[in-house]
């Protein structure tokens, strides 16, 4: 009796056993199709929730490269940006974060909304995606519809060169600025810097003649009256005691009243961090 309450527990508990790894096995492999990870959502925010600007141009970086190696990347990416050349971003995801990766690549432009919204390189995004696995890389881009000429073996050659740097030197950072290095190369070989010519201003010329004489003697007799105005102001400012800025007693006047010592604003000389994103659609097309 003893033998088969025995056998029929242990026959139970190898049901129920077998049922949790079924449930946990489906659950897993449903995962990816509920838009958890990078490239499995769909439009308009692909399941992601990134802010549109960010304080560099990489992004989710933290926990594998130096700081001091993104402000070097941000240094080239804001000269192609600032040239019209590309607006680049760069995204590090762990390959436990990413499903289809090169639809990760797209999304994320799209979602960060990369590339001019007008003129001669509108919609010239970028996006570099760096998936860490175990023990290497693997780098994917997406291209957006403003930049036809980057050529699918010269942007694959970027991948290669970077996941060779890595595998060579075990360095993130040294991977890093190879990307962005030979990524500038390239762009700037198929890219000028868009140049804005402004327009040179149209000489004013004057009526010869009488009218012309009438002309200019109206306007010398207004800098002349301007010029007596300012005496004017300046000599009440000078009898009213300290130049207008205080009065007899020594008080602050009106004039001074309203403004720190230390000028006309307490934040002079702060700055806020740049930021850094897209300003156009994100239409791409390439990928891989």
């Amino acid at each position: 009796m003893d033998r088969n309450k025995a056998w029929q527990a242990w026959i139970l508990t190898s049901v129920l056993a077998f049922s949790f790894l079924i449930s946990f096995t489906s659950a897993r492999a449903a995962a990816p199709y509920a838009g958890s990870l990078c490239g499995d959502g769909s439009a308009p925010d692909y399941g992601l929730t990134y802010d549109l600007q960010q304080p560099h141009w990489t992004v989710d970086w933290e926990n594998y490269v130096s700081e001091q190696s993104v402000n070097e990347v941000d240094r080239v990416l804001d000269r192609l940006n600032g040239d019209s050349i590309a607006q680049t971003m760069i995204l590090f995801q762990s390959q436990d974060q990413v499903g289809i990766r090169t639809n990760c690549a797209v999304h994320f432009l799209r979602y960060m909304q990369l590339g001019l919204p007008t003129g001669e390189r509108k919609d010239n995004g970028f996006v570099f995606l760096i998936v860490v696995e175990n023990n290497s890389i693997d780098v994917h881009y997406a291209v957006g519809l403003g930049l036809p000429a980057l050529t699918a073996n010269e942007l694959t050659n970027i991948n290669r060169a970077t996941e060779d740097s890595y595998d060579s030197t075990k360095s993130m950072d040294q991977a890093l600025l190879t990307l962005v290095n030979e990524f500038d190369k390239v762009a700037r070989s198929n890219y000028e810097p868009l140049v804005t010519v402004a327009p040179t201003p149209e000489d004013i010329e004057l009526p010869s003649g009488p009218a012309g004489i009438l002309i200019v003697c109206c306007l010398t007799c207004l800098v002349i009256l301007f010029v007596l105005f300012l005496i004017w102001i300046l000599s009440q400012a000078g009898r009213g005691g300290g130049g207008g800025m205080f009065t007899s007693s020594g008080s602050r006047s009106s004039w001074g009243r309203g403004f720190p010592s230390g000028g006309f604003s307490s934040n002079r000389g702060r700055s806020s961090p740049p930021s850094r994103g897209g300003s156009g659609s994100g239409r791409s097309g390439r990928t891989n």
